[in-house]
């Protein structure tokens, strides 16, 4: 089995990293403790959609992409997946959404933690349902909307939970990155 696994909102915090830079460059900036709808330009107020997407497309992708951190456990999750996929015959398959001149910050990123999938595919979210993969553990709405749709296909894309897909109807929904192995186990 080919897994494809998401990074944002799945292995790496960016939205805290994304919170830190955003409460240090624009201190009078309002943002929520915690973000409720996946397009989370819309939880910040005093900041354009575009001066948003400046911080983390222009200005301070670094900031929010390499220098952000993995969410607790997610590493010696991935470590202990990767020994798994290894020996069972499967691989681990990253597929992040990334614009091109930011991506060489994930792939450093990714190094920095050691995770050393078997492939890391940068596709837009909304397709994301055409790679070669045969699960999709992701934390999106749209994406999770564009793989059902589009494969027809309902049980193989596992949600990652957070507080902004709560709204998701899923077979499968998983909010620790080893839970992956019995879905994959189970078929």
């Amino acid at each position: 089995m080919r897994i494809g696994i998401d990074v944002d909102g799945v292995i790496r915090d960016f939205i805290t990293a994304f919170k830190s830079v955003v409460g240090q460059e624009y201190p009078n900036a309002k943002i929520p403790e915690s973000i409720s709808t996946w397009k989370f330009e819309d939880d910040i107020t005093d900041l354009s959609r575009e001066e948003i997407k400046e911080i983390y497309k222009e200005k301070f992708c670094k900031q929010c992409f390499q220098e952000a951190l993995p969410f607790s456990e997610a590493v010696p999750a991935f470590w202990t997946l990767e020994k798994w996929a290894e020996r069972e015959g499967h691989e681990l398959i990253i597929v992040t959404s990334q614009i091109p001149r930011n991506r060489h910050y994930t792939l450093s990123w990714l190094g920095k933690y050691n995770l050393n999938p078997k492939q890391v595919i940068f596709a837009k979210g909304k397709y994301k349902w055409i790679e070669d993969i045969d699960y999709l553990i992701d934390d999106s709405p749209v994406n999770h909307k564009y793989w059902v749709e589009n494969r027809e296909d309902k049980d193989n894309f596992i949600v990652f939970d957070r507080s902004y897909n709560k709204d998701i109807e899923s077979k499968h929904r998983i909010n620790h990155l080893l839970q992956i192995k019995e879905i994959v186990e189970r078929g």
